[in-house]
């Protein structure tokens, strides 16, 4: 029942319906009719079919197969037996079968109801998932009856039934009367009516509720009454075979027609003669003639004989509408006999010079009561000027009259006719038009009656008992309407230059009167609203408006009135626009033209022409091919129909000459720029090419996949020749090993390489050969196999792979590909074994773990050697039975082998895969694999051919692309390659690609900010690359900023650099700056932000530079304080100055007190230092440097403490530990001393002392200390605990130096008894004999006077004291007297002095440890003489040993006046010791590094 009747059913009382029903049964019950689409899809559809019939099928030659003599008198004998009543014998049962299965579903759903009815239903029911009670049960019917498919399905809460077909959900309303679904008391239901062939597939029921689903399946198989399946097609395009004919002729093709050529307007005949047995005069045969695959009926412009031993079509008004491929077709017993050939019409002499040819295959679509839609095909064109446009003409059938449907010409292939009258039967033709003149007129189109589609789709079909329908019309389902809904869906179907077209859906309701339309338009925007039908009473759903405005936006809206009034105003069309914003044709008009043309030879007066296709083909009707004789510069045209392959034998060349060939693409805009020539040709026979070489080879390598005792599976290989086009079919025949007659397997044919043969007899041994077909034909048959013997395979291994293929052949690899088994054996296949032997070699594994996949990549081989391999497939049992042996393949690469190259298209940013071949033939594909396996319709990649270069172009590539490509060339010597794409390579090409479809102006630096010498500020960018034509803009706080003299704005092309450069900048420059840049098609910005924390300081920076501009304008710092350490540990304070001369002044300060140094500072030099000596932490301070002369002033600070005293320290160690000697014994009286050598030391040098790696603290035991010039550590009254390794470790800021000394065994005796001899040495020198003070070197005295010399002596014990005059020792008398008291103070007095007492005195001072001598210079002058110069001198002291004797006593002179001494300064009664190493002068090692002063602060 049809969905709109149960949706009548629901608002309708059931007494109405009964009432209506009664009324409407008694005149409009009828048997089964074809079922009406909407009218939205209805009118939809038309407008589809105006362009797509445009291109029609293409021209092929059909396959055909002849039975042998032995073949015919077998069949013959055969079915000679039960060929008659085999037609009333199927009617029978055809109707016993309906009948009963009708009985049996009925019988079952009411036991079903009837039980499901009587089951007492319980108050509480627990949730369960669904579960099929009856599960849906396969049927096989007989075309044109209908099937019923049901379940019962239980489970709570109740289930939800749907139906599916194929996996895909069935839907009622897509085909209304259909399918009807039904759902009663738990049994779901789906009813198909009226079953086709095409409704043969697996239907499924899906039951869900809350807790689950559940599904059902079952296969609906559909037969035709001769038991053939609708599938069962021939290969390439043969006619169809409608019907079964039960002819029981045997027919024999003998003269049969060829390629004939023929004129518009002339006539032609087709005939072949024939051998008919036996030759009945009233059996005549049964021929059919097709063209292009429709069959032809005969009329007024076909004649077809039969009859006289000979079949003929005659064409008497040729027009170009009739070339294509003509095919006759003979029934005979043994089914068909048929032969086609192709048929060339040309243009008739034009009317006028240069005009154009016909226009061809005028059609009228979209049929309405006042309106159709005329389509055409434009001519080829050759020498012709372009056409500038058609005319349409019409006339009323019956009538000879013709009238022009367009004032002016319409330069698409397309016209919308309106004003027609309803009911009227119509013609039409169509005239082009060029600079020359108008044309011939086309055929005129078949009659087409102006009715209007809606009064069909307003009828309903209601069926009953599956026998009759009970038609319905929608006003008596609607009820009583007057005023008329508006219209829908208001949309402009055509949009053309010159004209559109409005379409709508009638309006619903619509009531019973008689409804017409009115339109109106208004400029989109204005909302004004004008009347464009005012004087048309419209009555279709069509509507052309032409005269539109160009380059305006317009709406449409509709209301439908009748005599009752108008309707609401439907909803406004979107804005329509004829032309788009370039000024072009809406859609954009003709093809791209087609890619490289390929001609190659076919017979001594054809050559097979092939080409790629448009880029962009835009609803392509077909192609026109052109010819040009070498050297005449004229072209021919080839065909004068649009043909819609790529490829087309041209016939009727001459032979010997030399042809170069074009194509054009056709649409409805018209025909495309001519492609590019072939290559020059010369039409002779192909070489080496015969009748044998036009169908393939024979197939070979037959071999048995499996068997169940009843049917066996076979395999075999390709032919080797495949003829001239691609092998379509293969055909396979069977006898019994004992028979010598072979029978046919499948008499429709296959194109894969395996068949399964069913009805064998389990022990019979079976023979199989195979043939293959082309478009040319049937070849020659297989070598029979060997006996195969049908039993069927119970062994638990799987069994053989099958069609092992080499591929990617190198000279050092290749990949094996093969198929799983038919036979798997017991458990799944867990993996295949490849096995491998090279030519006079045995078999041996390739793998050793069994791969999962069904290919293998071999290596290792030896370039030139033959190899052959099989397969074993693996699973639980273990391995399975091996393969045929593979072909063998010779390891070496074709020559001229390439790889696949992976890259992205510089124009479109695509990432491809690409593959040139090194070879190509004429039938060759490139086939694409992921992971080898092949890739067929996926929407993730698309595959462009140009000639021999083949593209795998990913759509949207991302991470589930990633795998192992590989392409094979067929048709070759096995030109294939592989890649495997990685996700690295992926992620660097999807870069590359975003690049190339977002073209971006590449920056090698983003836009930055530089503070210059004057406090300008330059903002800058940098390009990779710039051309001249590029430009810029830059913008602060979203204001453009142009070029001023405060605001420079350049740029250099050479090195990309786009710069602003600001004069001044100031607080009001806070903000974000941004450089736009283009350059073509590329573009690119960049932007800084400058507030906050960032703008504070490049203002600081800009204001600093700005008053470091201002200071260098006088004499200034060119670099500020800093320090470096010199080879000799002195530490220079060092500075640079610049723009000085010699009155500029220059001071150094140290915490505000001025340093004045020996030699003043050289600033014309440009450098100064301070040197500072000894370094050490009383030279921390701030110091400080100043310039100054009359042009101004500048001063550099630098203040050394903390880091930077610590990092001065440090370098001063680095120097001195790099020049630290080794450990150095030194004995004294106090112990031993370890004394490390150096430049310079100081206590601040950080220093570590260790005894067996144990660090010493100074103490009074052992103490450290140092001198300017070494480290020292001594060891106080050393004992044997003090024995051992000692080390001293120096250390600078990274790096520690360290010196050794081991003070153990001889060492230490020796060092312990210098210290013993030493100590003893020492308290010798401490306790002898000495003059401490009170002696003067030079006495001057006037005689007269008395002299007195008195000294202080010391020593324990006491010393002796003995005084000499002139070594002779003076003894004490009156004149000189000698006192010496408390053993303290001696005194030598000589009184009243003489001249004779001058002389040198000298005293012995002395003890057991010693003494010491001691002499004076006296000198007496008389009275009234100038006192003698003294003698300056050093007073000698010479101690005298224990053993020395003092000399002799002189005389003791008189005494005289005491003199007064010269001053002396005194010395400690107890000296210290000196240091035993001589003195050594200071030097200072160069500094580690260099440290600058901080940056002074800035205002």
């Amino acid at each position: 029942m049809a969905t709109k009747v149960m949706h009548f059913n629901q608002k309708k009382h059931v007494s109405h319906f009964k009432h209506h029903s009664s009324q409407t049964t008694k005149h409009v019950v009828k048997e089964t009719s074809s079922r009406k689409s909407s009218s939205k899809s209805a009118h939809q559809v038309q407008h589809a079919q105006a362009t797509e019939a445009m291109a029609e099928p293409a021209y092929t030659v059909p396959a055909f197969r002849q039975r042998s003599p032995d073949d015919v008198e077998e069949y013959q004998r055969v079915t000679s037996n039960v060929g008659k009543g085999l037609a009333s014998i199927q009617e029978e049962l055809h109707r016993m079968r309906v009948a009963t299965k009708t009985q049996v579903e009925n019988i079952a759903i009411k036991r079903e109801v009837q039980e499901m009815m009587h089951k007492v239903p319980m108050r509480t029911e627990t949730n369960t998932p669904p579960d099929f009670l009856v599960a849906l049960r396969s049927h096989t019917v007989w075309e044109k009856t209908p099937v019923k498919l049901f379940c019962t399905v239980g489970g709570h809460p109740r289930p939800i039934v749907k139906w599916y077909k194929g996996g895909k959900p069935v839907d009622p309303l897509s085909v209304p009367g259909k399918y009807k679904i039904e759902s009663k008391y738990g049994v779901h239901s789906l009813i198909i009516s009226r079953c086709v062939v095409s409704d043969t597939a697996e239907y499924s029921a899906v039951a869900t509720n809350s807790h689950g689903s559940v599904t059902s399946k079952a296969t609906v198989i559909v037969k035709r009454a001769g038991g053939a399946y609708e599938s069962c097609q021939l290969f390439g395009q043969v006619p169809y075979l409608t019907k079964i004919h039960p002819s029981k002729l045997e027919i024999t093709l003998l003269d049969k027609f060829g390629v004939s050529f023929g004129t518009e307007g002339g006539s032609i005949r087709l005939a072949c003669t024939m051998v008919v047995v036996p030759d009945l005069p009233n059996v005549p045969p049964l021929a059919e003639w097709y063209r292009d695959d429709k069959l032809l009926k005969p009329g007024k412009l076909v004649e077809i004989k039969v009859g006289g031993g000979s079949a003929s079509l005659n064409l008497p008004h040729l027009a170009k509408d009739d070339e294509g491929l003509y095919t006759l077709r003979m029934w005979t017993k043994d089914g068909t006999a048929e032969h086609s050939a192709y048929l060339f019409v040309k243009d008739a002499v034009p009317s006028v010079a240069g005009a154009p040819g016909a226009p061809i295959s005028v059609k009228a679509f979209d049929i309405n009561s006042d309106y159709v839609l005329v389509a055409w095909k434009p001519p080829n064109l050759t020498k012709e000027a372009p056409i500038t446009g058609y005319f349409v003409d019409k006339r009323e059938s019956g009538s000879t009259t013709w009238s022009q449907c367009n004032d002016s010409p319409v330069k698409v292939c397309k016209y919308p006719v309106h004003g027609l009258s309803a009911g009227h039967a119509y013609h039409f033709r169509v005239r082009a038009v060029n600079s020359a003149g108008m044309s011939r007129a086309s055929r005129e189109s078949d009659k087409v009656t102006a009715l209007d589609p809606a009064e069909r789709e307003r009828l309903q079909v209601i069926q009953l008992d599956g026998k009759h329908e009970v038609v319905i019309k929608a006003d008596d389902v609607e009820g009583y309407v007057t005023l008329p809904g508006a219209p829908t869906d208001v949309h402009a179907s055509e949009i053309f230059k010159s004209y559109i077209v409005l379409s709508w859906n009638p309006p619903s309701p619509r009531g019973r009167a008689p409804i017409w339309y009115l339109i109106e338009k208004s400029v989109a925007g204005t909302g004004a609203w004008q009347r464009i039908n005012a004087a048309v009473k419209l009555q279709s759903p069509r509507y052309p408006v032409f005269d539109l405005e160009a380059g305006k936006k317009f709406q449409f809206r509709v209301y439908s009135e009748n005599l009752y009034g108008v309707s609401e105003a439907s909803g406004p069309t979107g804005p329509v626009e004829t032309l788009d914003e370039h000024g072009s044709e809406r859609p954009v008009g003709v093809p791209s033209a087609p890619g490289q043309v390929v001609a190659t030879r076919n017979t001594k007066s054809s050559v097979f022409v092939q080409w790629d296709p448009p880029k962009h083909a835009n609803k392509l009707m077909g192609y026109y091919i052109d010819a040009s004789v070498i050297g005449s510069k004229e072209w021919s045209p080839c065909n004068h129909k649009p043909y819609k392959h790529t490829r087309f034998v041209v016939h009727g060349l001459t032979p010997g000459e030399t042809y170069v060939f074009r194509v054009q693409a056709v649409n409805v805009y018209g025909l495309s720029e001519e492609s590019q020539e072939s290559s020059p040709i010369s039409v002779e026979p192909a070489i080496e090419r015969g009748v044998e070489y036009a169908t393939p080879g024979a197939p070979h390598g037959i071999t048995m996949l499996s068997c169940d005792g009843a049917s066996i599976t076979i395999a075999w290989k390709s032919p080797k020749h495949r003829g001239g086009s691609k092998i379509t079919a293969y055909y396979v025949d069977k006898r019994d090993a004992d028979s010598l007659t072979w029978q046919e397997v499948n008499t429709a044919p296959t194109q894969t390489r395996t068949y399964k043969v069913d009805g064998l007899t389990e022990g019979t041994f079976y023979e199989f050969k195979v043939q293959a077909g082309n478009l040319a034909g049937v070849g020659v048959p297989s070598a029979p196999s060997l006996p195969l013997k049908c039993e069927a395979w119970t062994a638990p291994e799987p069994g053989p792979a099958y069609d092992l293929a080499a591929s990617e052949v190198r000279g050092d690899s290749l990949v094996l590909l093969w198929k799983a088994p038919v036979y798997i054996g017991a458990s799944a296949i867990t993996g295949y074994i490849v096995e491998m032997a090279k030519k006079g070699h045995s078999y041996h594994p390739q793998n050793e773990v069994p791969v999962t996949h069904r290919y293998l990549r071999v290596t290792g081989l030896e370039e030139g050697a033959v190899y052959t391999f099989k397969v074993k497939a693996v699973n639980a049992e273990g391995v399975g039975k091996a393969s045929e042996p593979s072909e063998p393949v010779v390891a070496r690469a074709l020559p001229g082998t390439q790889e696949i190259q992976l890259g992205v298209d510089e124009d479109t940013g695509d990432i491809f895969l690409s593959l040139e071949a090194c070879e190509i033939s004429e039938t060759s594909k490139f086939v694409w694999s992921k992971n080898y396996k092949e890739i067929t319709d996926c929407p993730r990649v698309t595959v462009e051919t140009k000639g021999k270069l083949s593209k795998l172009i990913f759509v949207n590539p991302d991470v589930n692309d990633l795998g192992a490509f590989s392409v094979i060339v067929t048709d070759t010597d096995g030109v294939s390659a592989s890649h495997t794409l990685t996700e690295d390579a992926l992620n660097t090409l999807l870069e590359l690609s975003y690049n190339i479809r977002h073209p971006i102006v590449p920056l090698k630096h983003h836009l930055n900010y530089e503070v210059l010498e004057k406090g300008h500020v330059r903002f800058w960018l940098q390009c990779l690359k710039l051309s001249s034509a590029a430009t810029y803009r830059f913008i602060v706080n979203d204001k453009e900023v142009t070029s001023s003299e405060s605001n420079k704005i350049s740029h250099d092309v050479k090195t990309g650099v786009i710069q602003m450069v600001m004069d001044h900048f100031t607080k009001l420059n806070e903000g974000t700056y941004t450089v736009q840049v283009h350059d073509g098609r590329a573009k690119n910005q960049s932007s800084l932000v400058l507030v906050g924390n960032v703008f504070k300081t490049v203002y600081k920076e800009a204001e600093f530079q700005r008053s470091e501009h201002i200071r260098k304008q006088g004499p200034h710092f060119a670099e500020y304080l800093s320090y470096k350490v010199d080879d000799d540990c002195t530490v220079l304070l060092v500075c640079k100055v610049a723009n000085v001369k010699k009155e500029t002044a220059f001071h150094w300060f140290k915490d505000d007190e001025e340093i004045v140094l020996e030699t003043p500072p050289n600033v014309m030099s440009g450098t100064v230092a301070l040197p500072i000596t000894m370094f050490s932490r009383k030279d921390q301070g701030h110091y400080k440097a100043k310039l100054s002369d009359d042009k101004g002033k500048d001063t550099s600070v630098f203040d050394i403490s903390g880091q930077v005293f610590d990092d001065i320290i440090n370098d001063i160690a680095h120097i001195a530990g790099s020049s630290a000697s080794e450990l150095v014994l030194q004995c004294t009286p106090e112990g031993i001393r370890l004394q490390c050598y150096m430049k310079y030391y100081t206590e601040e040098i950080r220093t570590a002392w260790l005894h067996k790696d144990t660090k010493i603290s100074s103490s009074e035991k052992m103490r450290i200390a140092g001198t300017a010039e070494m480290a020292w550590m001594q060891i106080r009254d050393p004992t044997e605990k003090e024995k051992g390794h000692y080390s001293i470790q120096i250390m600078d800021a990274t790096k520690s130096y360290t010196r050794t000394f081991d003070l153990s065994g001889q060492a230490y005796t020796d060092a312990y008894e210098e210290y013993l001899r030493l100590k003893a040495a020492a308290f010798a020198e401490k306790n002898r004999g000495r003059v401490v003070g009170g002696l003067p070197d030079v006495v001057t005295i006037m005689e007269l006077k008395t002299l007195s010399l008195t000294c202080t002596v010391w020593g324990d014990p006491s010393p002796e004291v003995t005084w000499f005059k002139n070594e002779q020792e003076v003894v004490s008398t009156e004149h000189a007297k000698i006192t010496f008291e408390a053993n303290k103070y001696s005194s030598l007095t000589i009184n009243n002095v003489t001249p004779e007492d001058s002389g040198k005195y000298s005293i012995n001072v002395r003890n057991k440890y010693g003494g010491e001598f001691v002499e004076i210079t006296v000198s007496v002058y008389k009275q009234g003489e100038t006192p003698p110069e003294p003698k300056l001198g050093g007073r000698q002291a010479t101690p005298v040993p224990l053993s020395s004797k003092a000399p002799t006593p002189a005389q003791t002179p008189t005494p005289a006046q005491t003199p007064t001494p010269s001053l002396r300064s005194s010395k400690s009664p107890t000296p210290t010791p000196k240091s035993p190493t001589p003195s050594r002068s200071l030097k200072s090692p160069s500094p580690a590094r260099s440290f600058k002063s901080p940056t002074p602060p800035r205002k």
